[in-house]
């Protein structure tokens, strides 16, 4: 889809009451082969900047998106050139030469925290009104990283496919989206779509041999 054509779908989605790391993760989800409720609940925690104003939704579900895809579980395998560390300060430095800041706190229109509850919404501004943007250009920017092929190479290794093996998949707990909070949680998630999906894998499995 188009950066326009993005903007639109992820207005539509912020209008009905969705995160930034909603509209991004579930862009990516879809191609992951991971349904679109469990995208949604999976990074629903990760709004108004995990819910301090640090990081924008829109670059932490990129992050999590990152690690999935091209990610690792091996340690000896952290700062390797080119890995998924690299890639994500490559794509968080492009994203601020193009907004200005990662955080939810700068990017909101007038300066507004959302996750401040003592903070007043600036009058005859809206805050929200360059979120789809945001959104669209982390979905373009990532565009170089998650690529058609490395996409299908992680569903062909999904634990519903035949000739994948689970054990092979990509399954970080590191994503170097940055220390902290953030990276702890970004990691959690990751680990949670993996054990979900495996636990669905293995029901399937179990329903066929019953059936």
């Amino acid at each position: 889809m188009s950066h326009s054509a993005n903007m639109k779908r992820f207005q539509s989605m912020l209008d009905e009451g969705s995160h930034c790391s909603q509209c991004v993760f579930s862009y990516w989800a879809t191609r992951l082969g991971i349904d679109d409720e469990s995208a949604m609940r999976i990074v629903s925690g990760l709004g108004m900047g995990v819910n301090h104003g640090d990081s924008c939704g829109a670059v932490t579900s990129t992050a999590l998106a990152f690690g999935l895809v091209n990610g690792f579980s091996d340690a000896s395998e952290s700062n390797s050139d080119g890995g998924v560390e690299d890639q994500v300060k490559e794509f968080e430095a492009a994203f601020v030469e193009r907004n200005g800041s990662l955080l939810c706190r700068d990017l909101l229109s007038g300066g507004y925290d959302a996750a401040d509850p003592d903070a007043t919404e600036p009058e005859g501004v809206d805050p929200w009104e360059n979120c789809a943007k945001y959104c669209a250009d982390a979905v373009e920017l990532a565009e170089a990283y998650l690529t058609p092929e490395n996409l299908e190479r992680y569903s062909s290794l999904s634990p519903s496919s035949n000739d994948g093996d689970w054990k092979d998949l990509p399954s970080p707990f590191v994503v170097a989206a940055g220390s902290g909070v953030t990276g702890l949680a970004l990691g959690a998630l990751a680990t949670l779509v993996i054990t979900y999906e495996k636990r669905r894998a293995e029901n399937e499995r179990a329903e066929q041999k019953r059936s």
